[in-house]
């Protein structure tokens, strides 16, 4: 699919946008186109073109030929630019060209310069151009629905369209994966706290109550002799069992510590 530059994009909305005679190459390019002063001038029968330069007087001066000069060549550029784009629109189907009524015209002429004021000529060089003005110059242009989608989806090819329609699905995709990795990532972390919580509270209860037990073996060893040396033994391998329990998460370290010993046997 070809690729429309902003001068045939405004070129393509005079056509999807005006109506009648008015969507044909002689309106469309004298509402585009600065030609005050200037006249397109074609012979069909000769096969011939010329644009006319308006004159203040009869013979034109220095600045007047410059200028059309200068003049000459920027309208040869856009006609150039008009009169491919027609013939792209016609070869690809997107507009209909077709004439209201037969013109037997032998010369006809369009722009802004005034017919009763003195001109000077110069031709129109290439015969594809000029070719090309005899066929599209009374053709009235119709814009097919595919021209008119085409504007509406920006010139965008429909390969274009896709690409982006598959760019998108696929920036969506990473965009979910990403949320989900990092929801994951959230949700472990309250995991974590939620079960280091639990933990850090279950090792209050434990410690608890292994000072209650140590504090009752303390007592046990006072009034159990034969076993006095047993219970000791159990207290202390309690005493630095819990000496070496430490809790550490992500934000914080959490030691906790049980007696140190459960006291010596008194006979």
């Amino acid at each position: 699919m070809k690729v429309f530059d902003k001068d045939e994009q405004k070129i393509i909305g005079k056509i999807t946008h005006g109506s009648g005679y008015s969507r044909n190459l002689i309106n469309i390019f004298d509402s585009l186109n600065n030609l005050k002063g200037i006249r397109v001038q074609i012979d069909k029968i000769q096969k011939k073109a010329n644009f006319l330069f308006q004159t203040q007087d009869t013979e034109p001066t220095n600045s007047e030929i410059s200028w059309g000069i200068e003049k000459q060549k920027q309208l040869v550029e856009l006609l150039i630019k008009h009169l491919t784009l027609l013939r792209y629109l016609e070869k690809e189907e997107l507009a209909i060209f077709f004439e209201v009524a037969k013109n037997n015209e032998q010369t006809i002429e369009f722009g802004m310069g005034s017919v009763n004021m003195s001109s000077y000529s110069i031709p129109i060089e290439d015969q594809n151009i000029v070719d090309l003005l005899i066929k599209y110059v009374h053709k009235e242009i119709m814009p097919s629905p595919s021209l008119r989608e085409l504007e509406n989806n920006g010139f965008k090819s429909d390969e274009e369209i896709r690409f982006n329609k598959q760019h998108v699905v696929t920036w969506i995709a990473i965009a979910v994966s990403l949320f989900l990795g990092l929801y994951g990532m959230y949700n472990n972390q309250q995991n974590s706290i939620s079960q280091e919580s639990q933990f850090a509270k279950q090792m209050e209860v434990n410690l608890e109550s292994g000072q209650e037990i140590s504090e009752k073996l303390k007592l046990l060893s006072i009034s159990i002799d034969d076993h006095s040396s047993a219970i000791v033994k159990v207290s202390e391998a309690l005493s630095k069992l819990t000496e070496k329990v430490d809790l550490i998460s992500k934000h914080k370290s959490v030691q906790i510590k049980l007696s140190k010993e459960a006291g010596q046997k008194q006979k």
